[in-house]
């Protein structure tokens, strides 16, 4: 293909405006996202809002930040400094920030919510807005059908990839995602006509909603510029882009920089939270990511919950000996990967040939989307006991921080999504009437392998519980930490928050604490049933000048 300038890019001609969706066509994707919302909060709706999703472990450490940045606006404490792991100071920073979901729970506290009727009502409204904000992409911007945006919002927004990950909210809020797409769908559009101004802009934009991902999800954020990252890096590859983006970059160059400034200002408190974590831990080794970089079998994994596919899990090879397998569950149906496959061989034959992907059914942006997803894979994958994953660990900014590596399939849904509904969009117009049905067929089989089901945990009783546990603790205590017997039922993960949670209430700080991250030094305190805690305990306190009564709180388990 020719190295020639060209003064469009063909993502912008799909279709110059959107057709009309019609009542029907309309009600069609608002039922649809409903029955995805249910179906994903199935425990919470069928419980008439007794219980929460989840289990009691990650969702009430999520439930305790949030909680904890509403006492500090009301300021009843520091912002950065939840009362963990004391006298450590700064440790949110060992955490996400999750401020797009506190724009949410903050009100709903304000309004007498308690902690987590909060939390639970902030999580449905983001998954809500997950599905609207990505239908809004489909329809208003990319100007699709209802069966394509139907089918692109709820793999994005209710993907059993996603469901598996329930307990970890910060994966949660997708919300800005199809936003920053928008922004750039819109530049690249009326880039030929815009202003330098108006070029800055939307890239300003898209960088303050960057900034605002990073300072809700780490994760969501950095696995977004990764794929970004690659797309560009194929764009640069083809001849045919390669053209339009030189011409952009050399024309643009003042927008860029401008909206570069803006991003660095904006990532301040971002990095005000987490330098001095890191510069007190440190990155995260390749070890500790290893074992949860997938495998093939990942591929197929949908969960024991999952309503279609659940059998599946026992037969695969080794599935369950690993260490961290619940993260390997990163399925997203038969019909989806066979979609998938069908689009990457459509793909590739079309690029052996010179004007292949000029052809109107495979414009470029189409095609570096399939191709960055299926590069990701495979980049992010484990063959016979490596992965390249490892040069990506150690040449990538940023890619020390990841841990749980399986979590990118979450965030690949958003341009999965896009080629799919794209994919479907081009086949309609092609099909007589029984293919019009198969193929709306085939969108409820994709979305009903989705479909998994999950028990919460009734809110109410945890509410008594831990206010419970919080009135034992003596009121003379300066600091305490938890204690429980060798053998219960409770985790040590439980434990902790537990006492995280008695902190809270009490505001008398706990020497015990929980995150993706520790302090240094600190992890033997995290085995509150082990025998050695109690000297761990005192080796914390002596090392650390921990001073006044320092008590021991039994949790009765």
């Amino acid at each position: 293909m020719s190295d020639a300038p060209v003064q469009s890019f063909s993502v912008l001609h799909h279709r110059p405006i959107a057709r009309p969706l019609g009542a029907l066509g309309a009600s069609a994707v608002v039922l649809a996202g409903l029955l995805g919302l249910f179906w994903f909060h199935r425990a919470d709706f069928l419980s008439h809002f007794a219980a929460l999703s989840g289990d009691a472990g990650d969702t009430r450490l999520i439930a305790f930040l949030l909680e904890h940045q509403w006492q500090a606006i009301l300021g009843h404490a520091p912002w950065t400094s939840p009362p963990m792991f004391f006298p450590t100071p700064g440790t949110l920073g060992y955490a996400d920030a999750f401020v797009l979901q506190g724009l949410l729970y903050w009100p709903l506290r304000a309004l007498g919510c308690d902690v987590f009727t909060a939390l639970q009502w902030s999580t449905l409204l983001l998954n809500a807005l997950n599905y609207v904000s990505m239908a809004w992409l489909l329809r208003r911007v990319l100007h699709l059908g209802a069966l394509p945006t139907i089918a692109g919002s709820l793999l994005f927004a209710f993907n059993s990839a996603k469901f598996n990950q329930f307990v970890h909210l910060q994966l949660q809020p997708l919300v800005l995602l199809p936003l920053m797409v928008a922004l750039l769908v819109d530049l690249a559009r009326r880039l030929p006509d815009l202003a330098p101004r108006g070029v800055f802009l939307r890239l300003a934009g898209f960088a303050l909603l960057l900034d605002l991902q990073l300072l809700s999800g780490v994760y969501v954020a950095w696995f977004f510029g990764f794929f970004g990252l690659i797309a560009l890096v194929l764009a640069a590859l083809l001849p045919s882009t390669r053209a339009w983006l030189q011409q952009s970059l050399r024309a643009q160059v003042r927008p860029l920089v401008g909206a570069g400034v803006v991003f660095l200002i904006g990532a301040i408190p971002f990095a005000l939270l987490y330098v001095p974590v890191l510069k007190a831990s440190g990155w995260r080794s390749y070890g500790d990511a290893q074992g949860m970089i997938p495998h093939w079998y990942s591929l197929l994994a949908m969960g024991d919950g999952n309503v279609f596919w659940a059998w599946l899990e026992p037969l695969l090879p080794g599935f369950r000996e690993q260490a961290f397998f619940w993260e390997h569950r990163i399925g997203l149906g038969f019909v989806v990967t066979l979609a998938w496959l069908a689009l990457v061989v459509s793909v590739m034959r079309a690029l052996r040939s010179v004007a292949g992907l000029a052809r109107p059914g495979w414009p470029h942006a189409l095609a570096i989307l399939v191709l960055a997803v299926t590069a990701y894979y495979a980049l992010g994958m484990t063959y016979l006991g490596r992965s390249p994953w490892w040069f990506a660990f150690h040449t990538v900014p940023g890619i020390k921080s990841i841990r749980a590596v399986s979590r990118y399939v979450i965030v690949l849904t958003l341009p999965m999504g896009i080629a799919l509904a794209w994919l479907i969009d081009a086949l309609q117009p092609r099909l007589r009437v029984l293919g019009q049905v198969a193929l709306v067929l085939l969108v409820g089989v994709a979305a009903f392998e989705q479909v998994s089901t999950r028990a919460g945990y009734d809110k109410a009783t945890e509410i008594r519980r831990l206010n419970a546990l919080a009135a034992q603790l003596p009121k003379d205590c300066d600091v305490f930490y938890v204690t429980a017997p060798p053998i219960g039922n409770a985790t040590n993960v439980s434990l902790q928050i537990d006492a995280m949670f008695v902190a809270q209430l009490t505001g008398i700080p706990t020497l015990n604490g929980y995150s993706g991250q520790a302090p240094k030094d600190w992890d033997g305190v995290f085995f509150v049933r082990s025998a050695d805690y109690p000297g761990h305990v005192r080796q914390w306190v002596q090392s650390h000048g921990v001073q006044g009564r320092v008590c021991a709180l039994a949790d009765p388990d």
